[in-house]
C-alpha cells in the first residue's frame, strides 16, 4: 500500500492525475525493506517538540490509545459460538496475554522438551539439557527455538551462552533460557484475540522484510506506547509472498522465494503475546510477480485488439482463480490465527482504458468487487476473524465516473466488509484542494474524508466501521511530526471513525512515538 503507488487521490480532476504522484513517490521509498533505517529521503521529520500533548475533552477518551491486553469478550471457540453484539470477530478458546500458571506451564514442557532436557519442579520451571555428542550453541538454539519467547535462534543461542559462560560440550548439563511463559495449542486459531469489545484498533504497518528483522522490535514499541494492532504484509505489493505458503500457485510462481516470515502463526503469536492484534495484509490485484510468472499467463489482464493476455503488472479482477489465489491466502492466514484479513487493491486498474484492456464496463466494476469480497468474507466469519478493505480517499471525495472506474462505490462494496480504510494522506490531493494552498500541511483532512464515507456508508444500514489510514511521512507537510499524526487521529475519530492505522513508507514511526508516550504497564 505504498503512497506512491496505491493511495494518490488526487481529487476531483480524474484517477488518471494519480500516475504523477507514482512517478514522484518511486523516488521516495519504494518500500519498508530489510534496511536498519529507511532511506534518507522517507525518513519522518523528528518530533517537533519532546512530547506532544495528549488530546483533551471528547476527543481525548476516542483518540489517545488505551491500554492494550483487555479482556476477552464472551465469545468463545471459533467454531460455532456467536460474535459478541457489534463486534464480527471471535476470540479463540485461550488468553494467550497472560503468562500461563506454573504448573500447567511445567506439563506443557515436559511433553515438549527435546531429547535431551529435562524440566525443574521450580516456580517457574527451568529446563535444563544434557549436551550430547556434535551438540552446538545452534543447534541446541534451533531446536528449541519452536518452545522460546526468543524469536531469533540467533538471540537464543548468545542467551544460551551468556546463561552457561562454561560453553557446551558433551555430557555438560546447561540451562535453557528463554523459554515459553504460555503454553502453546496445536490450532493458532485457539489463541486469536479478536477484536476488543469497543472495535477500536490503532496501529502502524510493518512490512515482509522489515518484519524479518524488527518485527519483535516493533512490537515491543507498539505495546510500549499504548496501541494495539499492527498490519503485517502477507503478500506484498510486488506479489511476494513472505512466508513459506503451503499454496500451489505459491509454489508454481515461487512467489515465497524470499522467505522474510519463517512460520507465519508464530509471528501472530508474538503480537498476541503482547495483547496486539494482527491484521494481515494482502494485495490483491496489484500482483507484478504473478502477472508475469504464472503459467501461460492465465490471470493476466487481456488486451482488446487480440484478446490475448498482456503483461501490466495486474492480475484480471474478474477472473475466477485470481480472485481465489487471494481468498486462498486469506484462508492461510486466519489459520494462522490472525484477527483481521486486509485486502489492498481491491480495485480494478485505473490507468488502462477500453481500448487497452478487457475490463468491464465501469458502471459494474464495484459489483464485481462486492461480490468478490464477499467471497472472501465468508472464509474470514466462518473463522471468527474480521475483513477490512483499503480504499482509495477518492471513493469518499471524488466524482462517480472516478469511483465508478476503480470499483470502489461505498454504498456498493463496503457494507460486505467489517471496516474500509481510507487512504485520505492530505499530502495526495491537489493543490488547492477545498481551498487549502497545500494540503498537505492539513492533517484535517483525513476527517473531511471520514465524513464523507460516513455520508454514503449510513443510510445502507451497515454495521461496517471506518478505520482510516493516517500519514506518518513528511511528504508535501513541513509542519510534519508528532503533533501532526496526533491531530490526524483526533481528526479522523472525532469524524466517525474508529481507530486509526499509521502508514509510513519506510516504517520509522518516530513521530508516533513522540505523540504518543509510553503508557504505564
Amino acid at each position: 500500500m505504498q503512497y506512491h503507488r496505491t493511495h494518490p487521490m488526487r481529487a476531483p480532476r480524474g484517477l488518471l492525475l494519480f500516475c504523477t504522484l507514482a512517478t514522484l513517490g518511486s523516488t521516495f521509498s519504494l518500500a519498508c525493506t530489510s534496511r536498519t533505517s529507511a532511506p534518507a529521503a522517507a525518513r519522518d521529520a523528528a518530533p517537533e517538540v519532546p512530547a506532544a500533548p495528549r488530546l483533551t475533552g471528547s476527543a481525548a477518551s476516542s483518540a489517545t490509545p488505551t491500554a492494550v491486553g483487555e479482556p476477552k469478550g464472551t465469545g468463545a471457540s471459533p467454531s460455532g459460538a456467536p460474535t459478541r453484539p457489534g463486534n464480527p470477530t471471535r476470540p479463540g478458546k485461550y488468553d494467550v496475554s497472560v503468562p500461563a500458571p506454573s504448573a500447567e506451564l511445567a506439563e506443557f514442557l515436559r511433553t515438549h522438551v527435546p531429547k535431551g532436557g529435562a524440566v525443574s519442579s521450580d516456580d517457574p520451571p527451568k529446563v535444563h539439557h544434557t549436551v550430547a555428542a556434535g551438540e552446538s550453541l545452534t543447534s541446541l538454539a534451533a531446536t528449541y527455538l519452536p518452545i522460546s519467547e526468543l524469536y531469533k535462534a540467533s538471540d537464543l543461542a548468545a542467551a544460551i551462552a551468556k546463561k552457561n559462560p562454561g560453553g557446551v560440550s558433551p555430557g555438560k548439563k546447561v540451562e535453557i533460557p528463554g523459554l515459553v511463559t504460555r503454553v502453546l495449542h496445536d490450532d493458532p486459531q485457539d489463541e486469536r484475540l479478536g477484536w476488543p469489545d469497543d472495535r477500536v484498533l490503532r496501529g502502524i504497518f510493518i512490512s515482509g522484510p522489515y518484519a524479518g528483522i524488527r518485527w519483535v522490535d516493533s512490537l515491543d514499541k507498539i505495546a510500549e506506547h499504548g496501541l494495539n494492532a499492527v498490519v503485517l504484509d502477507q503478500k506484498d505489493y510486488e506479489g511476494y509472498v513472505n512466508y513459506p505458503s503451503k499454496l500451489k500457485l505459491v509454489a508454481e510462481t515461487g512467489a515465497a522465494k524470499n522467505i522474510h516470515i519463517p512460520d507465519l502463526a508464530r509471528a501472530v503469536r508474538f503480537a498476541h503475546w503482547r495483547g496486539i492484534r494482527v491484521i494481515l495484509r494482502i494485495p490483491c490485484f496489484h500482483d507484478p510477480w504473478t502477472d508475469k510468472h504464472a503459467k501461460d499467463a492465465r490471470m493476466s489482464i487481456k488486451y482488446t485488439p487480440t484478446g490475448k493476455p498482456i503483461h501490466v503488472e495486474w492480475l484480471d479482477p474478474t477472473n475466477t482463480e485470481a480472485q481465489d489465489y487471494a481468498i486462498d491466502l486469506a484462508r492461510e492466514g486466519v489459520e494462522a490465527g490472525a484477527d483481521e484479513i486486509q485486502l489492498d487493491y481491491v480495485r480494478f486498474p485505473v490507468h488502462l482504458t477500453s481500448k487497452v484492456a478487457v475490463l468491464p464496463p465501469r458502471e459494474e466494476r464495484s459489483k464485481v468487487i462486492r461480490d468478490f469480497v464477499k467471497r472472501v468474507h465468508a472464509v474470514t466469519s466462518q473463522a471468527g476473524a474480521a475483513l477490512s478493505l483499503d480504499f482509495f480517499g477518492v471513493a469518499a471525495t471524488g466524482e462517480m465516473s472516478d469511483i465508478e472506474y476503480l470499483g470502489q462505490h461505498i454504498p456498493t462494496v463496503a457494507p460486505e466488509a467489517d471496516a474500509i480504510s481510507l487512504m485520505s494522506y492530505p499530502s495526495h490531493y491537489t493543490k488547492g484542494w477545498m481551498g487549502f494552498k497545500e494540503p498537505g500541511e492539513h492533517p484535517e483532512i483525513v476527517g473531511i474524508g471520514n465524513e464523507a464515507a460516513m455520508k454514503q456508508l449510513k443510510p445502507t444500514g451497515a454495521q461496517t466501521i471506518l478505520r482510516t489510514w493516517l500519514q506518518a511521512f513528511p511528504l508535501r507537510a513541513s509542519n510534519y511530526g508528532s503533533a501532526y499524526v496526533v491531530a490526524e487521529a483526533k481528526s479522523a475519530e472525532s469524524a466517525g471513525g474508529v481507530g486509526w492505522l499509521m502508514w509510513s513508507p519506510g516504517c520509522e514511526y518516530s513521530a508516533v512515538w513522540g505523540g504518543f508516550p509510553k503508557v504505564k504497564k
